[in-house]
């Protein structure tokens, strides 16, 4: 398997020692010992020797220079300092902007996706968080970063995770303080999406920028929520992703504002919680963003990110309705754009209605047709007078005619 071991570090271990690891088949020690200046590392070594696939990467607050005696005069030569520093075999070392001047959202922001770009790089089946190494603070802004990359990457790319807390004991033992497993359907998107997505703050005389997209992220949210698929397909649609703060945009503007005061890190503008939150949705957007008119693949896939129930009853009704298509199509030609009511009526008929009407399907599929209206948001979205499946001799679209879509 595949293990990526995350591990926050505030505290340098002056020497080595022995470590027990753990067997992550099932979630007891292993026999043997092994000799390590960090528990990772000796977890590393252990899953490795058992054939896993294993990546570290290590989380190093900017006030650990504090203990590592660094000297600097700017943020660069801070960071460069530290990494010069702190060497560790095999690991991936990212400096996180924490300090008592710094605001936590910041902070999370940086470990966020930190922790998401090894996630979309590395694809780990197992997620070990060591916290053996860091105050309880730190490690809990890495947990919650940890959770939120976690639901980023299942809203996205990924099916399921199985993700543990480890800690090594005074005797050396490294133990689980917790393990889950979560899969697609366990993340709710209105905790991320449903709310006021503040992103930029600041006190002083800066202009800030005002990042484009996130009353569309709300309404996406609500359709998503409310199992109206083809709804969240033409909120995509009209995102002008683009248009949208990139990762780099949020970095540069915390870059070019950090001041250095008496050897003290101060940020002229601060990241809010709802920087992370907007990140996430302009992954969701470029994931699942396509252009009118949809392909019935499209309406399945931006199922992925909805409830199961959800993803059941509308899947089961998509298959209900490419039936009927696929048998119309065995017994007649039909090509262009038709009312969903009319498929369904069509759907309704029983085998000798069928049957009896043969010869007139077109002319029953055509005479449905009439001026569109504004669309209530009822039955999964689909409004039967307003939803068009057009069929050509390539592809099946569905979408919507629409005036206008009330989502509130």
């Amino acid at each position: 398997m595949k293990v990526l071991i995350i591990s926050p570090l505030t505290d340098l271990p002056s020497n080595g020692g022995k470590f027990i690891p753990l067997e992550i088949t099932n979630w007891s020690n292993s026999p043997i010992e092994i000799n390590s200046k960090f528990s990772f590392l000796a977890e590393k070594d252990f899953l490795e020797s058992e054939k896993h696939d294993v990546k570290v990467i290590c989380l190093v607050p900017t006030s650990i220079r504090d203990k590592l005696n660094i000297s600097f005069s700017t943020y660069d030569e801070l960071i460069n300092n530290i990494l010069s520093n702190l060497k560790i075999e095999d690991t991936e070392i990212n400096v996180i902007p924490f300090e008592s001047t710094i605001n936590l959202g910041t902070s999370l922001y940086y470990i966020y996706l930190s922790i998401y770009k090894a996630l979309k790089q590395f694809f780990p089946d197992v997620i070990l968080l060591d916290v053996s190494n860091s105050s309880s603070l730190f490690s809990s802004l890495v947990l919650k970063g940890l959770e939120i990359a976690i639901d980023d990457m299942l809203l996205t790319y990924a099916e399921n995770y199985i993700y543990a807390i480890i800690s090594k004991r005074d005797n050396g033992y490294i133990q689980t303080v917790l393990h889950l497993y979560k899969n697609r359907q366990n993340v709710k998107i209105a905790k991320y999406l449903l709310r006021e997505m503040k992103v930029l703050r600041t006190e002083k005389p800066v202009t800030l920028p005002q990042p484009l997209g996130r009353a569309e992220f709300r309404r996406l949210a609500f359709a998503i929520e409310n199992c109206l698929p083809l709804v969240a397909l033409h909120i995509l649609d009209r995102i002008e992703y683009e248009k949208l703060m990139k990762e780099e945009d949020f970095i540069k503007i915390i870059i070019e504002n950090i001041k250095m005061d008496k050897g003290n890190i101060t940020n002229d503008v601060e990241l809010l919680e709802g920087a992370v939150y907007y990140t996430l949705a302009r992954h969701l957007v470029e994931k699942y963003k396509v252009n009118k008119p949809f392909t019935i693949d499209n309406l399945r896939n931006i199922l992925n990110t909805t409830s199961i129930v959800c993803n059941k009853a509308v899947n089961r009704f998509v298959d209900e309705i490419m039936l009927t298509i696929n048998y119309l199509l065995k017994h007649n030609e039909l090509e262009g754009e038709y009312r969903l009511g009319a498929i369904h009526n069509i759907m309704k008929l029983s085998l000798v209605d069928f049957i009896k009407n043969k010869e007139n399907i077109i002319e029953m599929l055509k005479n449905y047709k009439r001026e569109c209206g504004d669309i209530e948001l009822t039955n999964m979205g689909f409004e039967p007078n307003s939803t068009i499946i057009n069929i050509n001799k390539e592809k099946i679209y569905i979408y919507t005619m629409l005036k206008n879509v009330r989502t509130k």
